[in-house]
């Protein structure tokens, strides 16, 4: 009896964290407040479906095997099945939350809508060589070029900049300059400016296609 107990308490703490890896890897976990607390709820959650077919095989394959035989078998395959589970699942899910969420928002008119994935994502996403110009929170100068790659993993904020060749460029704006440039009504018509703020990072950065 302790051998099961202790047996079916890895298997499902096991299955469970194997659950947030992948979603983590495949950029669907979104940390709400502190991310330690994150990982053990979104773990706990997909335990619940881990648990259930750990259950479903023990029932099922009891005529089969015995002892500790079943409970090696039943473990192996739960593990497997938290793993392909989340790989099939987890962006579907992540996307359909996000599309229910939307259509609640719209429905009670507080929101047209809500984007999946963190702010960061939803900011370079879709954007290919976005000419940007990077300043700290204290407007001074950072960088500036295309950003030709960015990370994914949430909480991440690396990129990477390809220098401007064009000579207007050999001196980055001003933060002045640039808000000017992103506040004028006449770029608006050839130009999408867009603004990002982490408080955080200490980041700001304009980002402007035509």
């Amino acid at each position: 009896m302790l051998n099961k107990i202790i047996a079916t308490l890895i298997t499902v703490g096991g299955a469970g964290y194997i659950n947030y890896f992948v979603a983590n890897q495949l950029g669907a976990v979104e940390p709400i407040g502190d991310k330690k607390t994150s990982q053990i709820a979104y773990s706990l959650i997909w335990s619940v479906v881990d648990f259930s077919f750990f259950l479903f095989l023990q029932q099922n394959l009891k005529e089969y095997f015995h002892n500790e035989t079943l409970l090696i078998i039943c473990m192996l395959i739960t593990l497997a099945f938290s793993f392909l589970i989340s790989l099939l699942l987890v962006k579907p899910l992540q996307k359909l939350s996000y599309f229910l969420y939307g259509i609640t928002f719209k429905a009670y008119k507080e929101n047209n809508g809500i984007n999946p994935g963190s702010v960061w994502d939803d900011f370079l996403s879709g954007q290919n060589e976005i000419e940007a110009y990077c300043y700290d929170l204290q407007h001074n100068p950072i960088g500036q070029g295309f950003i030709t790659a960015y990370s994914k993993i949430p909480g991440k904020h690396d990129f990477v900049l390809q220098p401007f060749k064009e000579e207007k460029h050999k001196k980055q704006w001003s933060y002045d300059e640039i808000e000017e440039i992103s506040q004028n009504p006449g770029n608006w018509d050839n130009f999408t400016i867009r603004q990002y703020i982490n408080v955080q990072e200490n980041l700001i950065i304009f980002t402007i296609r035509k």
